[in-house]
């Protein structure tokens, strides 16, 4: 008997993975939907309140993934923009596809409406 699950081999297991990671999904988000456009490190950190840390490590993973490009310039300071690759750019209809999900189903309950019932 084989221990492979069919999580295992779900062609998109990979992916889920790391979309399933802390703040992976906002920082996709923004670099595909909202605002597709290269992004400065401190520009996504100050605009996704992210600790620096975890932004650096899911910069990464996304740039593994073929999902991010990272662009170095040989400046004095130093100068690195991330921009979203071709390949995140194809998820930005899943993205669009839970938002519109989300607002239908994803009510906020009473006690994050400010206390209002």
């Amino acid at each position: 008997m084989s221990t492979t699950t069919s999580c295992d081999t779900h062609p998109a297991a990979p992916l889920f993975s790391l979309l399933g990671k802390a703040h992976t999904m906002y920082l996709l988000d923004r670099l595909v939907r909202r605002e597709p456009r290269p992004w400065r490190f401190t520009e996504l950190q100050r605009t996704l309140d992210m600790s620096p840390n975890t932004l650096s490590v899911r910069l990464d993973e996304l740039v593994d993934a073929g999902l991010v490009t990272r662009t170095q310039y040989g400046e004095i300071p130093p100068r690195v923009e991330y921009e979203a690759t071709e390949k995140a750019a194809a998820l930005g209809p899943v993205f669009g596809e839970l938002r519109d999900w989300a607002r239908v189903y994803e009510r906020p309950s009473p006690s994050h409406s400010g206390g209002q019932e």
